[in-house]
């Protein structure tokens, strides 16, 4: 969140500076520039690492607006929005195709600021995905950050003749052609295993007993009571302090409780494991053990089956006989046994919120070790160790 306010706060001194005339409309311009493309490039970045995360924020889009036809082509999307903020970054700080940046990034921005409107306006989608799992802004906020975004874009829009080549063609086109290369294998990557970094709150080392919980001073949330008297025929709307029971001839129709101020929530609020055969919560149980392997499918019906045979080999093979193993999906034990065509699991499968096992891990299937609630270890399928040793014994 600094980095940006260092930004930000160097553009608007920019351009203050070029008002009072202590820059040159040119200069003013150059730093608006620079600063605006290394916020594309890392607004781009950090959602790159994870594209997937990126998809299932425009799935939340989809769904709202009824497109949901679009859905299948989320992850195809996520990927062309991410390059293409990112490539908008590389040519603005290049300064190459210039007129074709300032479009393409216009455009952009306008319909980010739609979306965060919308989204801010109907409280439909609670954090805009702008920056991945790395910061979440909440809708208003996210809103304001596009206005003003949408400002420093029309600025560059209409100065772009004042944008020149930064550095030699020639160099700028190696240049490109070697991070164009870069960019396009990081998601190819991020997909094939995990992450190579974890914004998300079930990162390595995280302890999820402790982050389930909120502290002292966490704020609250704050409730006002609005109570419905009738009076002279006509049903009208006091808040506590106006004591309406105290009013002659005042007769009660209702009383109704809204949230005005919304409090903390814990970093973790919806890790919840359920035996759905035996019908008995098990998330306490599950993160008081010393150690415990977990499988987690969010979707048994779009997950590998050949990637489950390879965990099970890896189980049968690898894992000590007193480690425990347990599934987590969002699909009943039937459906397991149905998809992974078993008549009995190798172990038990409990139900969790499927956008909680999203979050857990980009991988379906993917497999988190677990001692005492803290997350040891988690491992896209593909990527499964030969030995445990280090970490069992």
């Amino acid at each position: 969140m600094k980095f940006l306010i260092i930004l930000l706060s160097i553009q608007v001194l920019a351009i203050l500076s070029f008002a009072t005339k202590l820059l040159t409309q040119k200069f003013m311009v150059n730093i608006l520039r620079f600063s605006y493309a290394i916020f594309l490039l890392f607004s781009g970045f950090v959602k790159l690492i994870d594209p997937l995360g990126f998809s299932y924020k425009l799935q939340e889009y989809f769904e709202v607006f009824g497109l949901n036809f679009l859905v299948p082509a989320s992850l195809v999307l996520s990927v062309s929005i991410i390059l293409f903020e990112l490539f908008l970054g590389l040519f603005l700080f290049y300064g190459i195709h210039i007129r074709k940046v300032m479009w393409g990034n216009l455009l952009l921005m306008i319909f980010f600021t739609f979306l965060t409107f919308f989204s801010a306006y109907f409280n439909k989608v609670t954090d805009c995905g702008c920056f991945g799992d790395f910061m979440k802004l909440d809708p208003w906020t996210s809103f304001s950050k596009d206005i003003y975004l949408l400002f420093i874009s029309l600025i560059l829009f209409f100065t772009q003749a004042k944008i020149s080549l930064f550095l030699h063609r020639q160099t700028v086109n190696r240049l490109l052609i070697i991070k164009g290369l870069i960019l396009c294998f990081i998601p190819i990557n991020a997909l094939s295993h995990l992450p190579f970094i974890d914004f998300r709150a079930y990162k390595v080392g995280v302890n999820i007993n402790e982050d389930r919980k909120l502290p002292e001073d966490a704020k609250k949330d704050v409730y006002q009571d609005v109570w419905y008297y009738e009076i002279d025929g006509i049903v009208k709307e006091f808040e506590t302090s106006d004591e309406p029971w105290k009013i002659n001839g005042a007769i009660f129709k209702d009383r109704k409780t809204k949230l005005l101020i919304k409090g903390d929530e814990p970093k973790i609020h919806d890790f919840d494991i359920v035996d759905a055969v035996n019908d008995i919560e098990m998330t306490d149980s599950i993160l008081s053990l010393d150690k415990v392997l977990l499988v987690v499918s969010y979707d048994i019906q779009k997950t590998d089956v050949q990637a489950h045979g390879v965990v099970d080999k890896f189980i049968a093979n690898v894992l000590g006989p007193n480690l425990p193993v347990y599934g987590l999906s969002s699909s009943s034990t039937a459906e397991v046994k149905n998809k992974l065509s078993q008549s009995e699991l190798l172990y038990p499968y409990f139900l969790v919120d499927q956008t909680t096992l999203k979050t857990m891990i980009r991988a379906n299937p993917g497999v988190f070790l677990l001692s005492k609630g803290v997350v040891q270890e988690k491992w896209h399928w593909r990527d499964l160790p030969d030995n445990l040793d280090h970490i069992t014994n």
